[in-house]
């Protein structure tokens, strides 16, 4: 039906009765598609872009506690009965999404008990994966985190290509410029990736995993295991 895994990892009769009705929209680069603490109002379903889930630590200060891209969705704390975005989310790969009414999907999951036993399972992800990333945070090195964040990145992107600066970066992985640029200079001396003006290529995936923390293929058996 569409390249969002979630989504195609549900029934036709499913897919057909509750996403008939879903707008396509674009996702723009470093737009905040939604605020902690508000309303949850639509739920998406990325198919090519992704978005970066992150808390805020003081007024002026946030780091990324995780990523969404087409393997997810956006907002399955709707199931909980919670109607309150607990983070915020950012969009850090531009591309198209579907976007769905909360109160409509509410009422889809409360009708069909596939779609809700999914949503559960797919909240279950969520939140592994927010402990394994308090974990990466404390315990692994910024360059072993980078390279874990741009086989990720790469990973939603379906491209070895996609817009990053060294800002963004620093900022989502909560470390100062200076680290990020230290190790993406070392990265590219070594022909691991190459970057020009906000542009990231991934140039050796294979060397790439080698420099990732092991979080990254963590999070992959995570998923894999809780939604098959």
């Amino acid at each position: 039906m569409n390249k969002n895994i979630f989504i195609n990892s549900l029934s036709k009769k499913t897919q057909e009765a509750v996403f008939l009705n879903a707008q396509s929209i674009e996702l723009n680069l470093s737009q905040n598609i939604c605020l902690a603490d508000q309303p949850i109002q639509y739920i998406y379903f990325p198919i090519d872009g992704f978005i970066s889930i992150t808390q805020n630590i003081e007024e002026q200060s946030l780091i990324e506690i995780g990523m969404i891209g087409r393997e997810g969705m956006l907002g399955a704390e709707l199931i909980l009965g919670i109607n309150i975005h607990p983070f915020n989310g950012l969009v850090q790969g531009a591309g198209n999404a579907l976007r769905i009414y909360a109160e409509d999907f509410l009422n889809a999951i409360e009708k069909n008990m596939e779609l809700k036993m999914a949503v559960k399972k797919y909240l279950v992800i969520r939140i592994q994966q927010l402990g394994l990333s308090v974990g990466c945070e404390h315990f692994h090195t910024i360059s072993a985190r980078l390279a874990k964040w741009l086989l990720m990145s790469e990973d939603r992107a379906q491209s070895p290509t996609f817009q990053m600066t060294h800002e963004f970066i620093s900022l989502m992985l909560g470390v100062r410029r200076v680290g990020i640029t230290t190790t993406a200079a070392d990265f590219k001396r070594r022909g691991i990736i190459d970057y020009h003006r906000g542009e990231m290529k991934v140039l050796d995936r294979t060397a790439l995993k080698a420099e990732a923390c092991s979080c990254y293929l963590e999070n992959i058996k995570i998923y894999t295991n809780l939604i098959n």
